[in-house]
C-alpha cells in the first residue's frame, strides 16, 4: 500500500464498498456493474479526499514574547482547506506586505491555528502540495520586532512550520492557504 494512504482511509473505503455490496473475490465487480454504486464509490472518494481539518480555540505552541498584529477571527472547528496562487501573471514575485493586502482583498483569512491544525494530520496534505511553501497571511509580530507570516513547507520527511519576515519577497513556488467552513454532505 502507497505510504500516503492513511490505513484508517483505506480501511474505511473497504467497509463502505462491502457495506454498499462488493462481497468475496470480485471484490470490485459490483462496482463495475452498477452504476449506482459506482456513483456512491466516487462520492465516497471525493468527499474522502478533502482537505479538513479541526481549528483549535487557541495557538498550542507557547507564543511568549510574540503579538499577533492582524488576527484572524474564526470560530473553532472543522474547516476545509483550499491552496490559491497570489502572483498574478508575469509576477515571479512580490512582497510580503502586498501579499497579505492580496489575501484581505480576496477574504482569505488563514493564520497561525490552521497551521497547526494541518501540521497534527499533515498526512491529510495532498503530496502534490510538496512542492508549495503555504503560507498563512495572519500577521504577527516576533519577539525581534519583525512583522511576519507563519508557513507550512516539506523537508523531505515532514511538514514544518516556520516564520517569513513581510520584508521578505514571496515566491511563485509559495501558496495561501484559504479556508472555508466544512460543509458534511448529506
Amino acid at each position: 500500500m502507497n505510504s500516503d494512504v492513511s490505513l484508517g482511509l483505506a480501511h474505511e473505503a473497504e467497509l463502505r464498498l462491502r457495506n454498499a455490496g462488493a462481497t468475496g473475490e470480485n471484490f470490485w465487480d459490483p462496482i463495475s456493474k452498477s452504476e449506482p454504486l459506482a456513483k456512491k464509490v466516487v462520492a465516497f472518494v471525493m468527499e474522502a479526499s478533502r482537505m479538513i481539518f479541526v481549528l483549535a480555540p487557541d495557538p498550542t505552541r507557547d507564543m511568549t514574547g510574540w503579538t499577533c498584529v492582524e488576527p484572524v477571527k474564526v470560530a473553532p472547528g472543522e474547516f476545509e482547506v483550499v491552496i490559491e496562487d497570489f502572483l498574478e501573471e508575469g509576477e515571479p514575485y512580490i512582497g510580503g506586505e502586498e501579499m497579505v493586502s492580496r489575501a484581505k482583498n480576496r477574504g482569505i483569512r488563514t493564520g497561525l491555528r490552521h497551521a497547526e491544525a494541518m501540521l497534527r494530520e499533515q498526512e491529510k496534505i495532498p503530496v502534490d502540495q510538496r512542492k508549495y511553501v503555504l503560507i498563512f497571511p495572519e500577521v504577527w509580530q516576533d519577539p525581534r520586532g519583525y512583522r511576519g507570516v507563519f508557513y507550512l513547507f516539506w523537508s523531505g520527511e515532514r511538514w514544518n512550520l516556520d516564520f517569513r519576515w513581510l520584508g521578505d519577497n514571496f515566491l511563485f513556488s509559495f501558496r495561501l492557504v484559504s479556508s472555508r467552513k466544512y460543509q458534511k454532505k448529506p
